[in-house]
């Protein structure tokens, strides 16, 4: 096995003898970065990839004092054990998957296996995301965006930024999560429709412009997408984007135009491939259905099926956005006092993103008010307006205080 920091003390001087500089060592087989981090002790590379840097000096590999002796078997024995966790988190073992790639991760690379140290990075961010950790969850991704072999691969790089924007975005971390997604995209940009990164790093970017209320702008991030509808690679993907084209249609008021869009990702994203995502699903086509002042009746069948869903698979988040849409609909349907006691259940949940609390507030505070109890809407009303205002969702905050005016002016006017 080559010696991790003598090989790397061996190649600086050797490239500064030959006055070579790190980009020319570089070459087009990895990146000056990564050759900085092997000078440094950092990283070890592959044999292949040794070969290749002594060949590029004029030298053998006996040039640095060592000897490679790659031995096949710690490979195959980092990959048994990468595959191991993963079948850990698919099967619900989250502790011990973290466990065992906090590990994993050390070894790969330490021996230069940078391929999979890759996948245990990402294995582990993913991981930490199935336990509600995300601050693990984003230094993990922040590593890897900085990784030399996530630099010197265009789907890797859309792939991190992508997540990092969704992880942002969950956070209420929304100028963030809109320069992930720029990221994202810039990284994609040559990549095929087909491609599942082309179709992730777009969605993220809409998703993250609808949260900050820059309509226009998720509407042309997503108008390649819904062009290309078809050649998207998977039906999660192709459901997603038909949900946040939904989304948009109906944050702009027109939500006669989002329930078929909404209608066909329900189609994609059947229960049976994730009930608790096709609940949430069902809770945005009710807002619709209601927004479109459709019969209540169907509005109140699809939330009796959200409800049973969320009973299951929901967390305490998933049942604050729960309240606030069953108080709008309890109130269209002229049950006051049952609508005022769900809009009073509206408060702040872990997992709640900040944004997504201001939406449900603020539909509290729709219900209060023609329920008679404008102190309370007035409460909920300047909350909404604080929470958009944190997150800087800007042109949303600015509504929600021209809300609170008019509510303001209700309650002065009794």
């Amino acid at each position: 096995m080559l010696d991790q920091p003598a090989f790397g003390r061996r190649l600086r001087f050797l490239r500064r003898q030959r006055e070579m500089s790190q980009t020319e060592l570089a070459g087009g087989e990895v990146s000056p970065s990564y050759i900085s981090l092997i000078e440094s002790g950092r990283r070890m590379p592959s044999e292949e990839i040794a070969q290749t840097i002594a060949e590029r000096l004029g030298v053998s590999l006996a040039e640095f004092g060592v000897v490679a002796t790659t031995d096949p078997d710690d490979r195959a024995d980092l990959v048994r054990r990468l595959v191991v966790a993963r079948s850990a988190r698919a099967e619900g073992g989250h502790r011990f998957a973290v466990q065992e790639l906090a590990a994993l991760v050390e070894e790969a690379d330490a021996l230069g296996e940078d391929d999979v140290a890759f996948q245990a990075w990402w294995e582990l961010a993913e991981a930490y995301g199935e336990l509600d950790r995300p601050v693990d969850r984003d230094a993990v991704l922040r590593r890897l965006l900085d990784d030399p072999l996530t630099n010197s691969s265009a789907p890797l790089r859309a792939r991190v930024a992508a997540a990092i924007s969704e992880l942002a975005h969950s956070r209420g971390l929304l100028a963030e999560a809109v320069r992930a997604g720029e990221q994202a995209v810039a990284a994609a940009d040559h990549l095929d429709a087909g491609a599942l990164e082309w179709g992730r790093a777009r969605l993220a970017l809409a998703t993250a412009h609808t949260a900050r209320d820059d309509l226009d702008r998720a509407g042309e991030a997503l108008q390649e997408v819904l062009a290309r509808l078809d050649e998207l690679p998977t039906d999660r993907l192709r459901g997603l984007a038909c949900w946040a084209a939904g989304a948009v249609q109906l944050a702009t008021g027109r939500p006669g135009e989002a329930l078929p869009l909404l209608e066909r990702a329900a189609l994609l994203l059947p229960a049976r491939a994730g009930l608790r995502q096709s609940a949430r699903l069902g809770l945005t086509t009710v807002r619709a259905r209601l927004a479109a002042d459709r019969s209540t009746d169907a509005a109140e069948d699809l939330l009796g099926r959200v409800r049973t869903a969320f009973a299951l698979v929901g967390t305490e988040a998933d049942g604050i956005q729960l309240a606030a849409v069953e108080a709008v609909l309890l109130a269209r349907r002229g049950r006051r006092e049952d609508a005022l006691a769900r809009a009073a259940e509206v408060h702040p949940a872990p997992g709640l993103p900040p944004h997504e609390l201001a939406e449900c507030l603020l539909a509290a505070a729709d219900v209060q008010l023609a329920g008679g109890r404008p102190e309370e809407a007035e409460k909920s009303c300047r909350q909404a307006a604080e929470l958009f205002d944190e997150t800087g969702a800007h042109r949303r905050a600015a509504r929600a205080w021209r809300t609170l005016v008019e509510v303001i002016a209700a309650r002065e006017a009794q």
